[in-house]
Formats: C-alpha cells, sequence, structure tokens
C-alpha cells in the first residue's frame, strides 16, 4: 500500500504517532532517574541533618544553599561541557542540581519529628541512630516526601526538555520533544501545531505527574491516619 492508499496512510499516521509518543520515552525514564538518585543520596542526608543538629545540620545547609546559588541549566551546561554531552552526565547534573531541595525538605520534616515522644522514647532506650531513623522518622515523613517527589520529578522533567531545546539531549533524527520545538522554532508562523503539540505534550505530561504523586500521597496519609 502507498499513501493514496487509506491502509497506508493509516499505516503512515500510526508510524508517525507512535514516533512523536517515542519522543517522551528517554525524557521520562532521564527525569524519573535523576530524581531517585537525588532521594538516594539526599534523603539520608536530610534526615541525618534534621535529627542531629548542630555543626553537620550548619554544614548541610550551607552547601545545599551554595549549590542552590547556582541556576540549574548554566550547572548542567557547563558539566556537559566538561563531561561530553553523555546521559549519564545530564542524569547526574539533574540529580545534583535536586539533592539540595530533597536534602532542605527532608531535613525540614525530620526535625519536627526528632522531639516526639516516640522518637524521645527511642533515644531513651539506646537505639542507634540508623534505627532511630529507618523505624522512628522515616516512616513518618512519607507524605511530604512524596509529595515533593512529584514536584522535582516535573522540574527535572522541565529541565530535561529545555536541554533538548538547547540541542543537548537527543540528536536527529532521535524523537525527542525539546528536540522537536527547537528544529520547528523558525516555522511557528507556517505550521504552528510542530511546536505546539510537543509543548502541550510536555506541559500535560508535568501536570499530570505532579496530580499522580499529590494522590498518591493524600492516599499515604490517609491510610497512615488510618492506622
Amino acid at each position: 500500500p502507498t499513501a493514496a492508499h487509506p491502509l497506508g496512510a493509516d499505516s503512515l499516521g500510526r508510524d508517525a504517532l507512535a514516533r512523536y509518543l517515542n519522543g517522551g520515552r528517554l525524557l521520562i525514564v532521564v527525569a524519573f532517574l535523576s530524581t531517585v538518585l537525588a532521594y538516594i543520596a539526599g534523603l539520608p542526608i536530610g534526615m541525618l541533618a534534621g535529627y542531629r543538629r548542630g555543626a553537620f545540620d550548619l554544614a548541610t545547609i550551607g552547601i545545599a544553599d551554595l549549590i542552590l546559588s547556582f541556576p540549574a541549566i548554566i550547572f548542567i551546561l557547563v558539566l556537559v561541557a566538561a563531561l561530553g554531552p553523555k546521559l549519564s552526565v545530564i542524569v547526574f547534573g539533574i540529580a545534583v542540581i535536586n539533592l539540595p531541595r530533597v536534602v532542605r525538605i527532608t531535613r525540614t520534616v525530620s526535625t519536627e519529628l526528632v522531639n516526639r515522644e516516640f522518637v524521645e522514647a527511642s533515644v531513651a532506650r539506646g537505639e542507634p541512630v540508623r534505627a532511630i531513623l529507618r523505624r522512628d522518622i522515616l516512616p513518618n515523613i512519607w507524605t511530604p516526601l512524596l509529595a515533593d517527589f512529584g514536584i522535582r520529578l516535573t522540574g527535572s522533567i522541565i529541565l530535561f526538555s529545555s536541554l533538548g531545546y538547547l540541542g543537548f539531549g537527543q540528536q536527529p533524527p532521535a524523537a525527542d520533544w525539546g528536540l522537536m520545538i527547537s528544529e520547528n522554532r523558525f516555522g511557528i508562523f507556517v505550521q504552528p501545531w510542530l511546536i505546539v503539540a510537543p509543548a502541550i505534550t510536555i506541559a500535560s505530561l508535568s501536570i499530570g505527574v505532579n496530580l499522580i504523586a499529590d494522590a498518591i500521597a493524600r492516599s499515604v496519609g490517609h491510610s497512615g491516619s488510618g492506622r
């Protein structure tokens, strides 16, 4: 079948749609991996800072503020210029950008639990710090952390899309929504949907991820209060 026949036109349309949707696969994978890495590194640091206080807390917040002082996109561009435009470098860079924010919110919610009776009882029993963080603090901070995970994941999606727009994501002819916007920006007045469609898709994905994370956080909070 050819494009002149209905079967050929349908097949061509399905292939184009599949290629377009495939443009978001790497975007989701990179954003999710970088956010998870930030939480793997930032969660124990934030809990320990909120529990210990003192010099460790001050040093942690100082380093976090130092990282936050760098503009995210410039930090990753410098990292890419130094180490090369590899996906592993981009994932690492986005994770580093998310890390201080993860540390800050984890430290804030952990600090609120330190003076609770169940934590003081564990300290009085001589429980090690690792056990207190794992058994007493971590189960009680899931709700705000899950909500924050959605925010961090949304930021990672937008940041990687921006890198694709600047040409540091996938390269042609690979399908990438940020790259689609970049390649078609000069024809915005000729065929605006070539830019509007991927932009709407990125926005819809970001909003959807945030709403799902908020719903999961609410359900976890309700189930925890029910127990």
